[in-house]
């Protein structure tokens, strides 16, 4: 099974992000580990001009990673903007959730956040969505929320999400692409891949393996 992920999407103003800090903080509470993303359209840029890490990224590097004893963050050249089914390949799986903010476009589980003052109109279709989080005044067959009701929203993640994993997860990634895995598929292949691992000298017993394999491609 993949990685779980929601994302908190809706209109500039509509609250997305106090959304996403509440549902965190209530999934932290109930012993997750929680990793979030937030979507930016316009771009970002995390090096300040005349930092080592900028001048690293000024003189080429395609990828600059910054370590201490408490952070480690990776900021890397992309060539496009990437999907929700990407991102567990970039942070690893060393969480039960990935919270996103925005990604209305992605086809995965959602909750739209909606005020009252910014119209009656939605930016998803309700089929694409799991719940609405809103101050009132909409109509909609979906489960209804408060936005500051985390309480609630996470009973929702834990039920429709988090309750659904099995014993492991497993992601496989084929040129930088998310290739889905039906449970047989994924049940074989992580056991083929643990039955090998597991007798190698030095391997205790294993939570979690990472394999990567480049091959070069003849033309």
């Amino acid at each position: 099974m993949m990685l779980p992920m929601v994302s908190v999407v809706g209109k500039s103003g509509a609250g997305k992000t106090f959304v996403v800090a509440r549902l965190v903080t209530e999934l932290k509470s109930r012993g997750y580990r929680v990793a979030t993303v937030k979507h930016s359209v316009g771009g970002f840029d995390l090096d300040s001009e005349g930092k080592d890490s900028w001048h690293h990224a000024q003189a080429g590097s395609d990828a600059v990673s910054i370590t201490s004893p408490n952070r480690f963050a990776l900021i890397r050249s992309v060539d496009h903007d990437a999907t929700l089914a990407e991102i567990p390949r970039l942070i690893g799986l060393d969480f039960d959730i990935v919270v996103a903010e925005g990604f209305s476009q992605d086809r995965g589980p959602k909750i739209e956040v909606h005020r009252k003052e910014l119209g009656p109109d939605m930016i998803c279709n309700p089929e694409e969505l799991m719940a609405v989080a809103t101050d009132g005044g909409l109509e909609i067959d979906l489960p209804k929320y408060a936005p500051d009701d985390a309480a609630g929203l996470a009973d929702l993640v834990e039920r429709e999400l988090l309750s659904r994993q099995d014993q492991g997860m497993i992601a496989l990634y084929v040129n930088g692409e998310a290739v889905p895995l039906n449970s047989f598929a994924g049940r074989v292949l992580s056991s083929t891949i643990l039955g090998l691992v597991s007798p190698l000298k030095g391997v205790d017993v294993p939570a979690s393996i990472d394999i990567s394999i480049r091959r070069k491609v003849q033309e």
